[in-house]
């Protein structure tokens, strides 16, 4: 039986009952705040205030942590290569020939909190925002109805492809399969045998998606409607206000020329 695991995590606190577009206008922010900034003491705060409103929000850590490790090697190679690439002020030590730096090291903190911002921030959008919401939220800020879907489709069916991949996994495992030991080449041959029944079943899906949006007239040239209708209430336009002077306040330290090695 295939395995299946979703995104979204039900839940009650204010996490989950803001507005979709402040989540992603939230979440646009985040980004938009890891690429003006590059010193990790300016972008290590976003991290760990995200994780804090997760917490608080009472969000499945044990999903975020399940999500989250999949960065573990981006950001340990960002850790060591950025500071052997990365040559600005004085030379703390060297290490097979090259001189790492004071600069070097900030700057490799600097681009793992860089991944670790833009990653954790629509973890948190896609772990309290149901489907609907999302597509809606999109569509209000203005996105085609068709991108709209398109996007939605592919966040929805990933934890579909993982959990079928896994399923895949555990019934070759049952027929003495362990794609997991032998040698890389072994590793290697053993996971192309996974990558077969993986594309068929992915096709089969695609399939059956496309039968079914056009069954309910998907293509169809009119303006739709929505079940749900999105409307800001308090806590949105507090959530609003909140995130506008961050963003304001950012661009402002940034004209100063703080924030960068």
């Amino acid at each position: 039986m295939t395995q299946q695991f979703r995104l979204y995590e039900e839940g009650s606190t204010f996490l989950y009952r803001l507005d979709p577009r402040v989540k992603l206008l939230a979440v646009l922010a985040v980004f938009f705040i890891s690429i003006l900034f590059n010193d990790p003491r300016y972008l290590a705060p976003v991290f760990f205030s995200i994780l804090a409103l997760i917490v608080i929000g009472r969000v499945p850590m044990r999903r975020v942590a399940l999500l989250l490790r999949s960065l573990s090697i981006l950001v340990a190679i960002s850790l060591i290569l950025w500071p052997l690439i990365y040559q600005q002020g004085p030379v703390l030590f060297r290490i097979l020939g090259f001189d790492i730096t004071e600069g070097g090291i900030f700057y490799g903190f600097g681009m793992a909190f860089r991944i670790l911002d833009m990653v954790i921030a629509p973890i948190a959008l896609f772990l309290t925002t149901t489907q609907p919401d999302f597509i809606a939220g999109l569509r209000r800020l203005g996105l085609p109805y068709k991108a709209s879907f398109a996007l939605a489709t592919a966040f929805r069916f990933l934890p579909t492809v993982v959990g079928v991949g896994q399923s895949i996994v555990e019934a070759q495992r049952a027929r003495g399969l362990d794609p997991g030991r032998g040698s890389p080449v072994r590793r290697m041959k053993s996971y192309g045998r996974i990558v077969g029944p993986l594309m068929i079943t992915s096709i089969r899906i695609a399939q059956q998606l496309v039968l079914a949006v056009e069954a309910k007239a998907f293509s169809i040239d009119r303006k739709r409607t929505f079940y749900k209708l999105l409307v800001y209430d308090r806590a949105d336009w507090i959530a609003l206000f909140v995130i506008g002077s961050i963003v304001s306040v950012a661009i402002v330290v940034r004209l100063m020329g703080y924030g960068t090695l």
